[in-house]
């Protein structure tokens, strides 16, 4: 326990110092020398040995993290022009259908025609199949730049994990020399590729891409449809190298030696360097780095016939790895292997010993044990392995599959054998190809099975659904598993108080009530999932304009608010699932109170990821205040000609003003029109847009044909062009109105423009719904 208390102490020194501005290493010198102080002063306490030594963890890791590099020598030309760097390929370049990227260890730059020494590594994205290989000497021409940001994942910050802060994009490469890497590990590679080509050759796709991610932990060959599927059913894990593939390996090369009489001890040693030489292999990625120090751990403990606690060789693993690169502790791939073999150590041997004592009480004693020993695999460890790992999902991926432990029971089985038959068929491929091709072929009926499986529960419309939790939610649910574990562990004495009050009546009936309630809430997130269809409301929110947008994946777009913030409010909360507290885009047409006044309310409630404006100064004090609490570095001031498109396929369209109204212009005038589309169907948002701007936007070329139509400016008197009209050809009018509004909109004249098209309403049937698959439309009042 000694070990798991300094690394917790390890690891919080280092998030703290990422997370403060402490990035000196005075500070933290300091604190440890106290710290030091601390653990003399009360080592002869038993009960506070463990955390006398965590706190001095806590402050190494501060320190060692005060040494993480924050840029590089080379990044210092980011953004500053044309140049060409050279230097020698660091890893195997990583090859893609659209480039190729080439990790490089720069030595030189060219700039303006004067060559200095330099240092670092740039990522250079070259042109697809660019002949450049680990250990090649190449030149790069192009433009440094900073890595990307975007509102839901930091390039910047993945690539800086690993030494990489400047990236140049569509470079001109050119092959100076060759070799000039290390031997070992060209050889290593060009084994790889070997290995990869036999595959190729022998089986299709995309069994040829699946057994190549699961030997290789390269899974760049299985097409994005397919990706996507095994993500949707929670079988990801299996194109992934992880502890499963590790163990699968180490079990065979051990059994192996075993059978051929090998010495323990020099078994141990082969074992190892079987494991080593095959992380290097596929990657090395801290994941897989995890995956074989616990393997080897395990290989050690068998020589020695030791068993080793899993919960302690994780915490050493987490520490070695973190001392060697701090950042690793924000991989998420480190992260998810970590909690769910922390979950397998915590959880699968009671919930094993259950399942089991549960099948005794139903079947025959044999068969009993012969079904647990069936099901344990695929079903019993796949949900110890979940407990811990299912939060980490939510919390980066905002996505749970329903059918991940039915999957998981299907192919789970075939795996062992799969990588094993695959194994096989590739060592055999470098001896006589024709027998490998038969054992390829032997293979693909496993291959073949995992991937059926996995697209027919894929291609079920229930088989995931969003969901988002408060990040503190998850953080708390981890501190109280991992608090109670080590309480298990270390069975202090006032646990002992604590278990009888948890045995207590109330508490069991209050922790009834607790685990019924999140049942309820876990049905209401089934239910207030994506239905994978478009749907826009046009609120009922007096006479001015609001409209809320759900796209097929379960986007939500804001726009504009109206004047009354408990009519918004509530029609958030009806139409958007009760966790989600957030909008993917709010949309401000114009500075106009009467479209924006609720806004700052919702605010309060739900946080904004990106908004777009018209960009026009306004002076009212409450406007300023509205954009001040806005992302500062996701508010864009959009013109004609910007796109906003979702993963679903949704695209919103801004068509006018062409370009930013200054303060004296006419709020009308400048009102952004927007264009939302979802395959066939498309809605024309105009806002309150004038006559004069639907004529400028029509000169402009734009042609702004749509399905449905929101009547400009409330269908007030002489709002609408009948030109404008005439362009949109619209199937569907929408315009939104208060029937006590003293103007008398919707204005008759204006109306009569429409003739024949349907019109619906907001002052009549009060929230107009409108929802399409992308080919049909329906349309509902107050839904």
């Amino acid at each position: 326990m000694r070990l798991i208390a300094i690394a917790l102490g390890w690891a919080a020194g280092i998030v703290v110092a990422a997370g403060t501005a402490l990035h000196a290493a005075v500070p933290w010198l300091v604190l440890a020398g106290l710290a030091v102080i601390v653990v003399g002063l009360l080592w002869r306490g038993q009960g506070y040995r463990h955390w006398t030594l965590a706190l001095l963890a806590f402050a190494l890791g501060g320190l060692r993290f005060t040494a993480v590099p924050q840029s590089s020598d080379v990044a210092q030309y980011n953004n500053l022009g044309g140049l060409t760097i050279e230097g020698v390929v660091a890893t195997e370049p990583d090859v893609r259908d659209d480039r190729v990227d080439i990790r490089l260890e720069v030595q030189t730059v060219t700039r303006i025609g004067e060559t200095v020494a330099s240092g670092g590594l740039v990522l250079v994205q070259a042109p697809p199949r660019t002949p450049v290989e680990y250990g090649d000497r190449i030149t790069a021409t192009g433009l440094l730049v900073l890595p990307s940001v975007s509102d839901t994942f930091s390039y910047r910050d993945y690539l800086a994990r690993s030494g990489v802060f400047s990236v140049m994009p569509d470079a001109a490469v050119e092959v100076v020399n060759a070799g000039e890497g290390g031997r070992w590990l060209r050889s290593l590679l060009g084994f790889k590729r070997q290995t990869a080509d036999f595959i190729g050759r022998s089986l299709p796709e995309p069994a040829a891409g699946l057994l190549t991610g699961i030997l290789l932990g390269d899974a760049r060959g299985l097409s994005p449809d397919v990706s996507d599927a095994f993500s949707a059913v929670g079988a990801s894990h299996i194109i992934a190298i992880s502890g499963f593939n590790m163990a699968i390996l180490s079990g065979v090369v051990m059994g192996l030696l075993k059978q051929t009489k090998v010495r323990p001890r020099a078994a141990g040693v082969i074992g190892i360097a079987v494991i080593v030489v095959y992380t290097i292999l596929v990657g090395a990625s801290p994941a897989v780095v995890r995956a074989a120090i616990m393997s080897s751990m395990l290989v050690i403990g068998e020589v020695l016939r030791r068993k080793s606690y899993v919960p302690t060789s994780l915490a050493f693993v987490a520490m070695l790895l973190s001392l060697l690169n701090p950042t690793v502790l924000w991989d998420v791939g480190f992260q998810l292997s970590l909690f769910a073999t922390l979950g397998l150590a915590l959880f699968a041997t009671p919930l094993t010993e259950r399942f089991n004592a549960w099948l005794v009480r139903l079947l025959p004693r044999r068969t009993a044990r012969r079904v647990g020993d069936f099901l344990t695999e695929p079903l019993i460890v796949s949900i110890a392995a979940q407990i811990l790992s299912l939060p980490l999902i939510i919390l980066y991926f905002g996505q749970v599959s329903v059918v991940s432990l039915l999957v998981n029971l299907l192919v789970i089985p075939v795996q062992p054998a799969l990588m094993v038959l695959g194994l096989a068929a590739t060592l055999v491929a470098f001896i006589a190809f024709p027998v490998a091709q038969v054992l390829f072929w032997l293979d693909l009926l496993l291959l073949g099975w995992t991937i059926g499986v996995v697209r027919a529960f894929a291609a079920l419309s229930f088989a995931r659904f969003n969901i988002q939790f408060d990040p503190r939610l998850i953080a708390l649910f981890y501190v109280v598993v991992l608090g109670g574990a080590l309480m298990v562990a270390t069975k202090p004495k006032w646990s002992a108080r604590l278990a009888n009050v948890i045995r207590s009546r109330a508490v069991m009936m209050a922790s009834f009530s607790a685990a019924a309630g999140i049942a309820v809430l876990m049905a209401m997130l089934w239910f207030s999932r994506p239905d994978g269809l478009l749907h826009v409301w046009w609120l009922d929110a007096g006479h001015s304009n609001a409209v809320l947008i759900q796209t097929p994946g379960g986007a939500h777009i804001l726009v504009d608010g109206g004047r009354f913030p408990s009519q918004v409010l509530t029609a958030l909360g009806d139409r958007m699932p009760f966790n989600k507290r957030m909008l993917d885009l709010l949309v401000i047409s114009q500075p106009d109170p009467f479209d924006y006044d609720a806004l700052p309310p919702v605010l309060d409630r739900y946080a904004v990821s990106m908004a777009l404006t018209n960009g026009q100064p306004n002076l009212r004090p409450e406007y300023v205040a509205l954009l001040e609490r806005l992302p500062s570095e996701r508010t864009v001031a959009a013109r004609a000609g910007y796109t906003f498109e979702t993963a679903d396929g949704t695209r919103l369209e801004v068509l006018a003003p062409y370009s930013i109204p200054e303060i004296g212009d006419s709020l009308n005038d400048g009102a952004l029109v927007l264009r939302l589309t979802y395959g066939d169907v498309s809605v024309l948002l105009p806002s309150d847009a004038s006559p004069e701007a639907q004529t400028a936007l029509l000169a402009s070329g734009e042609w702004p044909l749509a399905t449905v139509m929101q009547l400009p400016n409330h269908g007030g008197v002489r709002s609408l062009n009948a030109a404008f009209l005439s362009a949109v050809q619209p199937q569907l009018v929408v315009v939104q109105s208060d029937a006590t509004n003293r103007l008398g909109d919707p204005n008759a004249d204006t109306l009569a423009l429409l003739g024949e098209t349907p019109l619906l309403r907001t002052d009549v049937s009060g929230t107009i719904h409108v929802w399409t698959n992308g080919k049909q439309l329906w349309e509902a009042g107050a839904k």
